[in-house]
């Protein structure tokens, strides 16, 4: 089979999915769950959502750290190689967020106009790594990112399933909040440090354009994210485990 086509339809698999999850979801956590029953409609398409999310960023965050650690084609400073486990990859995560959009379109209790920017710049990242072969190692950290996604998800699912006070969600959020430190905060200045050694190299020019903007503006706006995102997190855990007193004053 032509790797393109091959490509176009591990995206077109992937969009499947996502959407036949998000539309099989609700059969199953009726029955696994009562409090799945309570919840309002907006809260229920927001639980179907995160079924989806889970079970698909399973996988696209096993490839990406597969192939940003383990594979030994793809080294933080090779310049251009075709690694198709990657683009079969990232085409998943392209397909994947099309999904989410249109999903996002369909239900207001989904939409976000931070999300929305955010899927833009993603998809924009999912054609540039599906599309060009330059600098895979720097490609391959955009779905890296995805390894901490199923923590995410499972934490707003264990939430409105009425599991907050449960040692599975207090076991999930330190799990979260280490992953989600690793694959996003603590590889920020990996990545710009081998940005600079691709530019001392001179490997500039022989970077495709589409992806040598990513790769610097893209990456910006992430990052930004993604510490703020961290912020975030870092805040509840103080008040789960270092201040637990003053977040149930908050409570009552």
């Amino acid at each position: 089979m032509n790797e393109n086509v091959s490509i176009f339809l591990a995206g077109l698999v992937s969009f499947v999915f996502s959407l036949s999850v998000f539309a099989v979801a609700p059969r199953v956590l009726t029955r696994l769950s009562k409090q799945y029953g309570r919840l309002s409609l907006e809260k229920r398409v927001q639980t179907d959502n995160e079924v989806k999310g889970t079970l698909v960023c399973i996988v696209l965050g096993s490839v990406g750290v597969y192939v940003c650690v383990f594979d030994p084609e793809v080294y933080p400073r090779r310049v251009r190689y075709n690694c198709l486990l990657l683009r079969h990859g990232v085409a998943g995560y392209l397909g994947y967020t099309i999904a989410d959009v249109l999903m996002m379109m369909r239900h207001k209790s989904l939409f976000s106009k931070v999300f929305l920017v955010h899927h833009f710049v993603g998809t924009l990242c999912g054609l540039a790594g599906t599309m060009f072969t330059s600098v895979p190692w720097i490609m391959s950290t955009y779905l890296y990112y995805e390894a901490s996604s199923p923590f995410v998800h499972l934490r707003f699912l264990l939430s409105n399933l009425g599991w907050k006070k449960t040692r599975l969600y207090t076991v999930n959020a330190l799990l979260l909040m280490t992953v989600f430190f690793l694959c996003r905060v603590a590889i920020i200045p990996v990545y710009w440090r081998t940005v600079y050694l691709l530019y001392t190299d001179g490997s500039f020019p022989q970077i495709d354009a589409f992806v040598y903007y990513l790769m610097l503006y893209g990456r910006v706006f992430f990052d930004i994210l993604n510490v703020y995102w961290f912020s975030l997190m870092m805040k509840v855990f103080f008040e789960m485990f270092v201040w637990p007193n003053r977040a149930s004053k908050k409570d009552n």
